[in-house]
């Protein structure tokens, strides 16, 4: 997080050039009594979660007299490349603003490296208790909360109710026929009946992006979760005897028996699913509105995740948050505009307009989205599944470790015992720059 990279050095004097300029007008505007709180985005201007940021912004300073908010959309490209760099830039330069968005996922590494301001010191507790719970967990790391976000996300399984039918496929539905978390596939299960949609359509009935990615973790880890399975112990560092516990090497068995069998592809096949060349797909929940506006006549619905062991499962979560910095000079109404951003009306507008799940807790009876299935699935997974994922310092690594694990099972690269073994050495150089 704090090294230096030789390609962003001239960028970083220019940073430091327009960062005196701006503290120089930060500090006239403050001798004027006008307290300045900038703030980071790594959305567009345009785009909905960019206009929900500057409408809170404005009403934070109509309510908050003296008090100027700046926000500055830093459009993020690809894994988050053009915001992070900008980051990493004023990390260096020590001119990191008042807030910043960051992957919820990554906050445990900027906490590791001093950066985030610890917002339970500053917020009442009735505040903090608003939100959901996995979004709380999410922020927190060991007894502080750093980051919040007025909504979340979980991604479903997708399937093609046609094809499940045709193929003689009976889903599992509870007295009101819907799927439920308490009627999903087993292992065994999803396999058996992925085979009988193999046999039926001649071809890799399951969409998986095997990839080295983000994706990997965000998309693929949940099955390892729901074998009752871990990548990393409680530190966050040591991944020898979690990584290759039994029951991770059980779920990653699973995961290659998939690709073995040819019940999934060994290369990314584009738009296999919406072109019903797949009958079942681990997708973003995003797709939902492009399944319904882009291919009408899809007839998709959701499944939820496969599990392992009983008692396990797991589902996809998380998102970019949003945090306060210990750079600044207002920590109180740092913490406090954080809050602000993240309110229970940006969590009504971000549904309304992105339909995305709204993250504080009385706002979920009555969400006009996630009160039916098969939307309510997605709600369902977020709220009552196990949420697992690492929040470690080398989170970045363990990132990249499990989608080469993934890759190399999906190209055949090796054993999954030498893949697990690679992937620990290599996050073993990591973790001795922390111990």
């Amino acid at each position: 997080m704090k090294k230096v990279i030789s390609l962003f050095m001239i960028f970083a004097l220019i940073l430091v050039s327009a960062a005196c300029s701006d503290s120089a007008g930060k500090d006239a505007e403050e001798k004027e009594g006008t307290k300045v709180l900038k703030v980071w985005v790594h959305v567009p201007a345009d785009e909905p979660e960019g206009e929900n940021y500057d409408k809170r912004a404005k009403e934070f300073e109509e309510t908050h007299e003296g008090v100027k908010v700046t926000v500055e959309h830093i459009v993020k490209t690809g894994e988050g490349s053009g915001y992070n760099d900008r980051i990493n830039a004023a990390i260096t330069t020590g001119d990191l603003p008042d807030i910043i968005t960051l992957e919820s996922v990554h906050t445990a590494s900027y906490v590791d490296s001093e950066l985030l301001l610890p917002l339970n010191k500053y917020l009442d507790q009735s505040t903090v208790d608003s939100y959901l719970d996995t979004i709380v967990d999410a922020g927190s790391v060991g007894e502080n909360l750093y980051a919040l976000q007025s909504f979340d996300l979980s991604s479903p399984v997708f399937y093609n109710v046609d094809l499940f039918k045709e193929a003689g496929i009976e889903v599992p539905v509870d007295e009101n026929g819907n799927w439920t978390l308490e009627q999903a596939w087993s292992y065994d299960e999803f396999l058996a009946n992925a085979k009988k949609l193999k046999d039926y359509m001649g071809q890799e009935p399951v969409h998986m992006f095997p990839d080295n990615s983000g994706w990997q973790m965000y998309a693929h880890s949940p099955i390892i979760f729901a074998n009752d399975g871990q990548l990393v112990g409680e530190n966050g560092l040591e991944t020898d005897g979690y990584l290759n516990s039994d029951n991770t090497i059980e779920a990653l068995k699973f995961i290659e028996k998939l690709f073995r069998d040819g019940i999934v592809a060994p290369t990314v096949r584009e738009n296999a699913f919406a072109l019903e060349k797949a009958a079942i797909s681990f997708e973003g929940p995003w797709m939902v509105d492009v399944f319904t506006k882009e291919y009408p006549d899809l007839n998709w619905s959701l499944m939820p995740y496969p599990y392992g062991k009983k008692g396990h499962q797991s589902a996809p979560h998380g998102s970019w948050y949003v945090a306060a910095t210990q750079s600044t000079e207002h920590p109180e109404l740092a913490a406090e505009l954080v809050a602000h951003l993240t309110n229970e009306d940006s969590a009504k507008a971000m549904e309304e307009a992105a339909g995305l799940i709204p993250g504080h807790k009385k706002l979920l009876d009555s969400s006009t989205k996630y009160n039916e299935y098969p939307r309510k699935l997605m709600l369902d997974q977020l709220v009552n599944t196990k949420h697992l994922k690492p929040k470690s310092p080398i989170f970045p690594v363990l990132e990249d470790v499990l989608g080469d694990i993934v890759e190399g099972i999906a190209l055949n690269n090796g054993s999954v015992e030498e893949l697990v073994k690679d992937a620990i050495d290599k996050a073993d150089r990591e973790a001795a720059r922390f111990k």
